[in-house]
């Protein structure tokens, strides 16, 4: 190094994340940091964060950024867009995949099923079904809300859903409406005979209900209230429906539960039916568009099992 000479400087940047990449096409799509902030669940601060740091890393602004106006692309951001698409569909792909790799070479079926369908419909077909598809093996995911279940669509975390709702839900492509599930009111038959003969009010009886987070305990509300039927009294919630059905045999209230899962209760005295007639559930199916090639042959022996007699 000559006398007189600045040391040469290495500047040395960290790479960018999918995560910065994320933010930054969310907020181009949306035109806006605080919108793009909403759709991932994350603050707009962090937004701002993941941006400036790509842009530190690429070398220049991917927004034209003024106080009180919309943020706009810049030539570089247009061109920027279109690769961070790219890279975060390839990313998506290469999770999909690594996701459907189960053991042994398996291909594995994410499968979200409620308590219930769980074990009347499913653990019965599962013995034909692997003798079947030896290739394949499920994996059994939690039971989301409805609103949560268009996101674990869109990241793989769900290939097929099998649930018993109070409405088909709009805006999901490849759904499936299988039957109409009825609905009824039960309890004891003494505490029916009370309501029948107005001794007691039915809006005075205590109501039970299953809450297992995909039907919606205010859909049953709604039906109870446009029925003509307030409760006066608190309704508890139970995550189980066999729960609630066992409190309600015991004398503790009444429920409301689908008539599948109370006939044998029914026919045996040990319930009653009484109360306003309540519109059916609906039980769907739903297969992710991007699901395994052995998806389809267990959602059509799901399809199958819904549409037989139930199993005593």
């Amino acid at each position: 190094m000559t006398e007189g000479a600045q040391p040469e400087m290495t500047v040395r940047r960290r790479d960018f994340t999918f995560r910065q990449l994320s933010s930054f096409v969310a907020a181009a799509r949306t035109g806006s940091f605080a919108h793009a902030a909403d759709q991932l669940g994350i603050s707009q601060p962090a937004i701002s964060d993941h941006i400036a740091a790509l842009e530190g890393h690429l070398g220049h602004a991917l927004f034209t950024r003024r106080r009180g106006t919309t943020p706009r692309l810049t030539p570089e951001g247009m061109a920027m867009l279109q690769r961070a698409e790219s890279l975060l569909r390839t990313s998506q792909t290469m999770r999909a995949h690594e996701a459907h790799r189960g053991t042994g070479g398996r291909v594995r079926i994410r499968l979200s099923v409620g308590p219930r369908l769980r074990e009347v419909f499913l653990k019965p077909l599962l013995p034909r079904f692997y003798a079947e598809h030896p290739d394949m093996e499920i994996e059994l995911v939690p039971v989301l809300p409805l609103h949560e279940v268009p996101a674990a669509l869109e990241r793989g975390a769900i290939d097929l859903l099998f649930y018993t709702v109070g409405h088909v839900p709009e805006g999901l492509a490849d759904i499936r409406l299988v039957r109409d599930i009825p609905i009824v009111t039960v309890g004891t038959p003494e505490l029916a005979a009370r309501v029948k003969s107005g001794r007691q009010a039915i809006e005075d009886v205590p109501f039970i209900l299953p809450n297992n987070g995909i039907a919606a305990e205010q859909w049953v509300e709604r039906q109870l209230a446009a029925a003509g039927l307030l409760p006066r009294v608190p309704i508890r919630y139970v995550e189980f429906p066999d729960v609630a059905q066992a409190m309600a045999e015991s004398g503790l209230g009444a429920s409301v539960l689908i008539c599948e899962q109370v006939s044998e209760a029914l026919k045996a005295g040990r319930l009653a039916a009484f109360g306003p007639a309540l519109p059916p559930m609906k039980r769907i199916i739903l297969r992710a568009s991007d699901a395994p090639p052995g998806t389809e042959p267990l959602e059509r022996s799901l399809i199958q099992a819904l549409r037989s007699p139930v199993p005593a």
